[in-house]
């Protein structure tokens, strides 16, 4: 008869019992563990990780601008302009996210955001010391704003550039066509004109394209987005924009507030998957789609990019027609004018990649290269972190013939480029070495819990299979007795007690 099984082997099974069962289950179902896990890791709370790398980001962020320099101002419009690009002139961007409000009724956060930028001569193509010949933006828009005026007061404009000395272009320098800004008589008389006339646009007393973006907490304007607290939501998607939950400034679907802010993106991403992105240099969202693949530091992503879709207002995509507001003759071409005070600015990816193949004509030295000019965000798409940002676009100044106005009385109607920027991030090895860590936790956590399901199941066998030997007792030692028969022992006593 076997021995019965020592109540250390009864305990030890049960537990391998419950451990087995546990890491099977695990197994089966690690992917939405790990999703409730990684949720919760990247909400916005106050005491978060995620929050406090998202309020003072440290991935360096470089923002770099390439100008185009105008090299026979002096023969148009008998001559195309002649654009020569220079730079690029690269800053270092600081920002932190400030002003911050929970609202935990709609589980959203709200903020401002602060950029400090300084400029890096070491890595810069040139210096902001350096001369640039550019178009008289200031007179452009003046032109561009009283296209609708009546003749005599087109008339006195055209008066007024002609005593103030305008010209169709200007010779800058770097730093003061971007932050620093400079002087001009146009300026001083905007101050007089009633808002409306102006498009509301702030009274200031320099222009730059930048002028006042430094230190300034109005660039992004106010955001307020989902914080990821609740069940299935995302952190970092946009649900307000300066105090509106839709664009003013178009009409139908193009209105919507929607997207990512940039800084998280959806999970899940596929190759099929679209990246909504909302772009308050745009004034608006746009769709990126699915480009191709690639790797950092050994971890693959997926690439989104801004494609023809985008920009097209035609016919042919009728879902971006109500962002056209005003001239669109051309497809490839954002018009932001409506978000820029009624200034004629237009939005193109650098070089006019993907546009109209009539906006190269209009030019000379354009070379759009999509490995240079492309918007594109580098996703990973399991854990929806961007690993790759280069966010590329061209401001153009819209410009168009008007007999009134003898400054431009025979100009031909084109876009001018004036510069484009491109904001580059891209992360470094410490953390790309964690993300590394965690992809790897999600694609091998089923695996092991499965493996570790397996071993215990094994000792669970061992255990309860091999219970205890009866105990050993040698031959020798063994005695075969007859039992006692009750009428022999009284029979033959003698016999049995000896």
């Amino acid at each position: 008869m076997r021995g019965r099984m020592p109540r250390w082997r009864c305990i030890v099974g049960a537990v391998a019992t419950m451990l087995a069962v546990a890491a099977l289950v695990a197994a089966f179902t690690w992917g939405a563990i790990f999703d409730s896990v990684l949720a919760s890791n990247l909400a916005l709370t106050p005491t978060s990780r995620s929050f406090q790398n998202w309020q003072a980001p440290s991935v360096p962020i470089y923002f770099e601008v390439f100008l185009y320099n105008w090299t026979n101002a002096e023969q148009f419009p008998h001559e195309k302009p002649n654009l020569a690009q220079i730079g690029p002139y690269r800053f270092r961007e600081e920002r932190s996210h400030v002003n911050i409000t929970w609202n935990n009724h709609n589980g959203s956060i709200a903020y401002r955001t602060l950029r400090r930028f300084f400029f890096d001569p070491l890595t810069s193509n040139g210096t902001l010391k350096d001369n640039v010949t550019t178009l008289n933006v200031l007179a452009a828009s003046a032109v561009y704003r009283t296209r609708y005026w009546s003749y005599v007061r087109q008339k006195g404009l055209s008066m007024g550039l002609s005593m103030f000395g305008q010209h169709i272009s200007v010779t800058k320098t770097a730093g003061e066509i971007l932050f620093d800004g400079y002087e001009d008589p146009l300026l001083d008389m905007a101050k007089s004109l009633p808002s409306s006339a102006t498009g509301d646009a702030p009274r200031v007393d320099r222009f730059g394209w930048f002028y006042g973006r430094n230190n300034s907490l109005d660039s992004d304007g106010y955001v307020e987005v989902t914080n990821g607290q609740a069940s299935g939501t995302f952190p970092g998607q946009i649900l307000k924009w300066n105090h509106e939950d839709h664009l003013p400034f178009y009409s139908g679907k193009c209105s919507e507030v929607a997207g990512s802010a940039g800084e998280f993106l959806p999970r899940g991403m596929t190759e099929q998957s679209l990246l909504k992105m909302f772009v308050p240099d745009l004034c608006r969202t746009v769709n990126m789609e699915y480009i191709g693949n690639a790797e950092n530091g050994g971890l693959k992503y997926l690439k989104y990019a801004l494609k023809e879709k985008g920009f097209d207002y035609s016919p042919a995509s009728p879902s971006e027609s109500c962002f056209c507001d005003g001239q669109c003759p051309w497809s490839g071409v954002m018009n932001v004018s409506a978000c820029r005070f009624n200034s004629p600015a237009f939005v193109t990816l650098p070089h006019f990649l993907h546009g109209d193949p009539r906006l190269l004509d209009m030019v000379t030295g354009m070379e759009p290269d999509a490995e240079k000019h492309e918007f594109f965000f580098g996703v990973e798409p399991q854990l929806g972190i961007p690993l790759e940002v280069a966010a590329r676009f061209q401001i153009n100044v819209y410009i168009e013939p008007n007999r009134n106005i003898a400054l431009y009385e025979s100009v031909p109607t084109m876009l001018f480029p004036v510069f484009w920027i491109q904001q580059r991030v891209q992360m470094n090895e410490e953390i790309l070495h964690e993300l590394k860590t965690v992809r790897a936790i999600l694609d091998w956590g089923s695996t092991v819990c499965a493996g570790a399901a397996f071993a215990l199941a094994v000792i669970v066998a061992m255990v309860t299979c091999c219970g205890t030997k009866p105990k050993y007792v040698p031959p020798h030692e063994m005695t075969f007795e007859k039992p006692k028969d009750e009428a022999e022992l009284k029979l033959n006593p003698q016999y049995f007690e000896s």
